[in-house]
Formats: structure tokens, sequence, C-alpha cells
């Protein structure tokens, strides 16, 4: 039996303790980074927690739908199994019905096969450090290799940042300009996965300046390249590509996957691949009970 509880009636212990054990196992349906992105998020729970799916929500024109939390690249039902397309089907079928319209996405363990849903398929990149650093660095492409030792040559320094740090260093590199508003809640989520201790700033220094910086946020099994920028400094000394290497030696050997959250743009895909990260595929789903569009809601980027 699936029942749909509100924000205050779940068990956040027993929640957690499902994401902990599942199969795909990641930082984004844990109730505090829930908290942090989706405030007042609901779920679907069959059971006594075997499998949670969140409803992460909002209201636009008094219309109430489901939405993509930002930084939160794939939620969906999650349990110890592989969920088939009916389960799957029986999760999105007890969505209450005050949900008009349908914009998310699934898990890479989810299975969905439904022509009444809009399905786009999306592809995450990630890399297993079970093995020792010689070993992961021996796929490493040309490429990326040849990038790492341009880095090294310009004497680059890693260190540790704070918050202030990496928003300055966002204001100076990002192309689009942002609202104020769209800062404070980088910081907010920020200071909530550091203060959790689930996450790690980490800048790269060209001559004492900070050109490159990654946070990095922590699951019990995954190691995720959640949010990263580069000034032009940064990416003509190919700081990156540096930074990237350096976490991964630090973490070479341990039962992780760092987790690349991406992406669909060509160029960044073939950063990610070249440091001999597999393609993992997962799927956005869309569904309306509307007559009539919709965009202008499920585009919703107040916050970006």
């Amino acid at each position: 039996m699936i029942r749909y509880l509100k924000h205050n009636e779940i068990d956040r212990g027993k929640w957690d303790q499902c994401i902990r054990n599942a199969c795909f196992e990641t930082i984004y349906p844990y109730s505090w980074y829930l908290d942090l992105v989706s405030p007042g998020w609901e779920g679907l729970i069959r059971g006594d927690y075997d499998a949670v799916f969140p409803l992460t929500w909002k209201i636009k024109y008094g219309i109430h739908y489901l939405v993509q939390p930002v930084l939160t690249q794939q939620l969906g039902v999650f349990t110890q199994e592989k969920s088939s397309d009916m389960v799957v089907r029986s999760f999105l079928d007890n969505i209450p019905s005050k949900f008009k319209h349908v914009d998310i996405c699934l898990n890479s363990s989810n299975e969905l096969n439904n022509k009444k849903i809009q399905i786009l398929k999306r592809v995450n990149y990630e890399l297993n450090l079970n093995t020792g650093i010689n070993n992961i660095r021996s796929v490493y492409s040309t490429n990326t290799r040849r990038n790492i030792q341009k880095a090294l040559q310009n004497r680059l320094a890693i260190k540790n940042i704070d918050i202030e740090t990496y928003i300055s260093l966002r204001k100076e590199s990002d192309k689009k300009k942002f609202s104020t508003v769209h800062y404070h809640w980088l910081e907010k989520l920020f200071s909530g996965i550091l203060e959790k201790g689930s996450g790690e700033l980490v800048g790269t220094f060209c001559n004492d300046k900070p050109c490159a910086a990654v946070l990095w946020a922590f699951s019990e099994t995954r190691l995720l390249y959640l949010n990263a920028v580069s000034n032009e400094s940064g990416k003509e000394k190919r700081a990156m590509f540096l930074m990237v290497d350096n976490y991964i030696g630090k973490n070479a050997g341990k039962e992780l996957l760092v987790d690349f959250e991406g992406s669909m743009i060509p160029g960044v895909a073939r950063f990610f691949k070249g440091f001999g990260a597999k393609a993992n595929r997962y799927m956005r789903i869309r569904k309306s009970t509307f007559p009539f569009n919709l965009k202008k809601i499920s585009n919703d980027k107040s916050i970006t």
C-alpha cells in the first residue's frame, strides 16, 4: 500500500534509513537536503518505509505542481532493489490529483515505459574509485593528461575555501547576471551542506587569487561534483582538470563513486569522460492533467 504523507507527517528517521539502504543512494533524497532545496516537501511511502518517493512541489498561479529542485539531479523511487516499470507506475499513479502538472527526474534505478507520459532521456557520468590511483589514471584520455600537465606547470595551489570566496568567484565568472536572491539561495544551500558535514569547498589559486572552485557533496556512497566554477584565468591554466584529479587521488581506493552530475552538453560531457567516467542514464518525465500548455510553469527558473 502506498500512502501520501504531508511534510509534518513523515517519519524522517525511517525515511532517511530507506535512502541509506537504497540501491541508488545519493544525497538528494535525504530529508535534510530536501529541506534545503524544497521546503515543505511531501512524500509517497510504501509499507513501513520500504520504498519512498519525494514530492517536491511549488505553487504558481494558484496551481500546485511538482518540479525538480535546483541542484537535485535525480529523485523518483528509492528502495533496496531496482524499481520496475510496474513499481514506478504505481507511485506515479498515487501522486495526489492536486498536483496538476509534473516535471521531475527519476533516478537511474527506475524503469518506466509509458506512452502517456513524456519521457526525456538524460545522462549522468560516474567514476568508480574502488581501485588504486594508478589504475584510475591509466584510463584518463590523452587530452585530460595533457591538461593536467599544463596545470601542474602553472604551479597552481589547491586549498579549502569559504563560501564567501566561492560566491565572489561565481559572481565574477557567471556570464548570465543572476539576481541577489540566486546567490543568497546558493549561500544558504552550501551553508546547510557544510554544517551537516556533507560537503567540502575546494579552490585553486593562480598567483594567490582564486581562479576555480568546486563544492563536493558527500553521501554514503558518492562524491558529487555538485557545483563548480572557473574564471578566465582558471580556464586558461586548466585549473579544473588539476582540481578533479587531485580529489580523485585523495579518495582513490575507497568504495565510492564520483558523481559528476551530467551533462547533456557535449563539451562538459567530454570533460567528465576524460577522467574515465561512464555514462549512467536516467529519465526526466512530464505529464499534465491540464488541457492547455503549462510550459511557463515547468520552466520556472526563479532560482537556477
